[in-house]
């Protein structure tokens, strides 16, 4: 199997390299979008070139400059209400925050907020806002703003579906405290606003309307927008009145490149100071090597996951299937190639890593075996193999483990033909797709969120695709509004029946995100979780 892995990577690697040509970093970058043909021109006539002081002898921070930081297209939206594809969680954490944000184990703590209190017998969760917040338009935070953004959340977020159902009504009691009435206890609700829900200034919305307000966001960050110059970047400048204290840095921009390569590319030659990596080892370890700062998130980052269409009529709709496919795909061997040895990632057979408390150690998966999974082809009438998509969101990783999942299901007979999908026309597929969908599962807020918040009913995320077993509902249902011991013991007998009894999910490989930053840059950007940093803390040496 490592000898097919390593045939697949020569492959795709040399159609990199044959892509690129003998082209210099600059004119690859210049080649690929709009955004990257005027990188350095379009920063300096903008006034927007670094203007950092010279560091301190002593290596104090110092104030002053500018930090880019990729992102592969235009955000599909800038609205704290939308925020949901791999673009926008990028940048949403130097403008927008959350009511409560995860600690290095994975736990919701209060952020913007002194308390968050639960009273399941009176179906309620109070809320207390911490005093000295303002958003970026100096507008207060108070509770009737958080009222206003868990009200228009409810009606309106992207995500409300799955974190806000329960959600009946918002009480604002004084000044700084809100209570949340629930229809049914959610005893999941604060993971869901720990991961969305970023908090909006209400009188910007109204000021601006919606669709200014998608061009000028105003949120309660270290950073505010000053200008959204589409196919090239957002542009933001400090704001000086953050509750955390004033940032150092003058601004944090996030600019168009389209690639790994021309990433790479710019950070070397300093156009960027910081590469979000999710499953690259051979980029990591040659940045590595070139003296780059290298961070793994505390908390992992996403689970790629093959996700069965179950319900259509054909081969995915037998158990037996679905069975050889888990039996015919090597993950261990496809991480163990890809992610380093483990210093990037690891192979599970669920959503969460061993270590972790939601971890079900019953799930065994399937192994690698391909006389078994052309045994149970045969036994399901496919013995002469059958064609299949697989869908999969643009991106080096991504495409590389699809290509070699394609050349190991050819072994047992299965012709796969892969569909890569643009970022922005993602969300597009959540619902329904085509035989398998290759999906990289967020898990900032963890297996037990991520299975009740999806795995049932009515979800957005793969609604007309997945069984909805009763069995697998009920134990969810029932685990939300149970105490904590229930809600784990439920929620592990479902983890189990999804992905080792119905085979509706297998994951592939769960990655730790790798933030690799300019030796110039200081700060904590990317030591907990994805994308996120002490935005205020951080601090760049002169150019």
């Amino acid at each position: 199997m490592k000898k097919l892995i390593a045939v697949v990577l020569a492959v795709t690697m040399s159609m990199s390299l044959a892509a690129c040509g003998s082209k210099s970093a600059s004119e690859t970058m210049a080649g690929e979008s709009k955004a990257n043909e005027s990188e350095v021109t379009t920063s300096k006539e903008a006034g927007e070139e670094s203007t950092a002081a010279p560091a301190a002898e002593s290596g104090e921070p110092v104030s002053g400059g500018t930090v880019n930081i990729p992102i592969t297209d235009d955000p599909t939206t800038l609205q704290g209400w939308m925020l949901r594809n791999s673009n926008e969680s990028v940048l949403a954490p130097a403008i927008y925050e959350t009511l409560l944000q995860y600690d290095e184990t994975g736990k919701p703590q209060p952020y913007l907020v002194e308390s968050f209190e639960g009273d399941p017998e009176a179906l309620t969760y109070t809320i207390v806002v911490k005093d000295g917040i303002t958003f970026q338009d100096g507008t207060p935070l108070d509770a009737e703003a958080i009222k206003w953004n868990l009200d228009y959340y409810k009606e309106n977020g992207v995500l409300t579906g799955s974190y806000f159902n329960y959600v009946d009504s918002v009480e604002v009691v004084d000044e700084k405290t809100v209570v949340v009435h629930m229809s049914k206890w959610d005893a999941l609700f604060d993971y869901g606003l720990a991961r969305t829900c970023y908090i909006c200034s209400p009188s910007a919305v109204e000021s601006l309307g919606v669709d200014g307000f998608n061009e000028t966001p105003v949120g309660t960050g270290a950073f505010k927008v000053t200008k959204w110059v589409h196919g090239e970047g957002i542009y933001t400048e400090r704001y000086d009145g953050y509750w955390r204290g004033t940032p150092y840095l003058d601004g944090v921009n996030f600019k168009i490149y389209a690639s790994t390569a021309t990433q790479q590319a710019a950070l070397e030659v300093g156009d960027l100071d910081i590469m979000n990596l999710s499953g690259d080892a051979i980029t990591a370890d040659a940045l590595k090597a070139k003296g780059y700062s290298l961070t793994n998130a505390a908390i992992p980052s996403t689970g790629y996951t093959l996700c069965f269409n179950s319900q259509a009529d054909g081969p995915l709709k037998d158990l037996r299937v679905r069975q050889a496919i888990a039996y015919a795909v090597d993950s261990d061997a496809i991480c163990e190639s890809l992610l380093g040895n483990g210093a990037y990632g690891t192979a599970s057979t669920q959503w969460a890593v061993s270590s972790s408390a939601e971890y079900n150690s019953e799930v065994t998966g399937y192994g690698y075996d391909v006389e078994k999974a052309k045994a149970l082809l045969k036994e399901a009438g496919y013995d002469n193999g059958f064609e299949l998509t697989i869908n999969f969101q643009v991106g080096d990783f991504a495409k590389s483990v699809c290509q070699i999942i394609q050349a190991e299901l050819q072994q047992v007979g299965i012709t796969v033909t892969l569909n890569q999908i643009e970022v922005a026309n993602y969300a597009n597929y959540l619902g329904e797709w085509d035989g398998i969908l290759f999906h990289p599962m967020g898990l900032g807020n963890g297996q037990f969120s991520q299975v009740a918040a999806n795995m049932i009913p009515g979800a957005r995320f793969g609604g007309a695709t997945f069984l909805h077993d009763d069995k697998s509902v009920s134990l969810i249902n029932e685990a939300i509004v149970s105490d904590q011991e229930t809600l784990s013991k439920n929620l592990k007998e479902a983890v189990k029946i999804l992905f080792q009894d119905n085979v509706e999910l297998y994951t592939v490989s769960i990655t730790y995100s790798t933030a690799v930053t300019s030796p110039k840059l200081h700060g904590d950007y990317g030591a907990v979780q994805q994308y996120v940093a002490t935005w205020n803390e951080l601090w760049k040496e002169a150019e």
